[in-house]
């Protein structure tokens, strides 16, 4: 498959996924650092992420990640415009129309659905440019994001064992999930 150009700005009924926007970095940043321990349990970057300016540069990168065709990272906002999380199409392999998705959302918007009708519209916009199969992994004992996969019909494959490793450098389990093309659209 030829690498293909993802909208800058996807909607569903309840949400809209724009692309990073440097404007947003100091809102983003206010976010994580609020959610910072509940975040920081089950996602090693948010140590990494401890000023502004490292949500700028992290910003940045998916930017110059974005023109390559490396990264395709959203902002969530509710369609009256509040910032809710972030959700992604990374790992891309443009040779063997593979992807993965990855994403957070703030701990007071969690349980209404809202990262499901996100992920639901980003495996959309893959299948759509010609991406076969996308892949969802979490850490096993984060429930929460196991869900959403298992809600939108992905295929549970099994666990990797120690395939990562969190922030202070302890292995971890990975759950990898799957959804192909051939399974039809969501519903």
């Amino acid at each position: 498959m030829d690498k293909a150009h993802f909208p800058l700005k996807i909607e569903s009924a309840r949400l809209q996924l724009r692309k990073n926007d440097l404007a947003m970095a100091q809102t983003i940043f206010a976010a994580v650092d609020r959610d910072r321990k509940r975040l920081g349990r089950f996602l090693p970057w948010v140590d990494d992420t401890r000023s502004v300016e490292e949500e700028i540069s992290y910003i940045n990168s998916t930017h110059e990640k974005w023109d390559r065709h490396e990264l395709y990272d959203y902002s969530i906002f509710l369609q009256d415009g509040t910032y809710i999380g972030n959700a992604g199409l990374h790992s891309l392999s443009w040779t063997a129309d593979r992807c993965e998705i990855g994403y957070w959302i703030l701990r007071q918007f969690e349980g209404q659905g809202y990262m499901s009708e996100a992920c639901k519209v980003l495996i959309e916009a893959a299948f759509e440019v010609g991406f076969n199969r996308i892949e969802i992994r979490c850490d096993p004992e984060n429930e929460r994001s196991a869900s959403v996969p298992r809600r939108l019909g992905f295929r549970f494959e099994g666990r990797l064992e120690q395939d990562t490793k969190d922030s202070e450098g302890r292995y971890r389990d990975s759950l990898v999930f799957a959804r192909l093309k051939s399974q039809g659209p969501i519903k």
